[in-house]
């Protein structure tokens, strides 16, 4: 059984894997005896940096819109994209996202 990862999959990985690589760099302190302040600096600062970084990044992934679009797109190239129906009041949204997420519309 071949198992590839989704984007989304691999996406949350590197979201963990990054801040965890920073914090080893960090820990072991990758510089040396003729490394220069700025060097000592900028490793010192890789492992927080990180942090903010997926911070940012996983806001901007799990924000409803990111979601909804993710949703949106068909399994394979012989599926039909599902048929997504949103409120009313996120019309605003459905109408940035591709033609298969529509509003209710009340009285319906």
């Amino acid at each position: 059984m071949n198992y590839i990862p989704t984007q989304d999959q691999v996406m949350g990985q590197l979201r963990i894997i990054i801040p965890a690589l920073g914090t080893i760099a960090t820990a072991y302190g990758l510089t040396s005896a003729q490394a220069n302040s700025y060097t000592q600096m900028a490793l010192t600062l890789v492992g927080p940096l990180s942090y903010v970084v997926v911070a940012i990044w996983s806001l901007i992934a799990n924000s409803r819109a990111s979601i909804m679009a993710a949703a949106a797109k068909p399994v394979d190239a012989n599926t039909p994209p599902p048929k997504i129906i949103l409120p009313p009041q996120e019309a605003e949204l459905a109408a940035k996202l591709p033609e298969n997420v529509t509003t209710t519309v009340k009285g319906t």
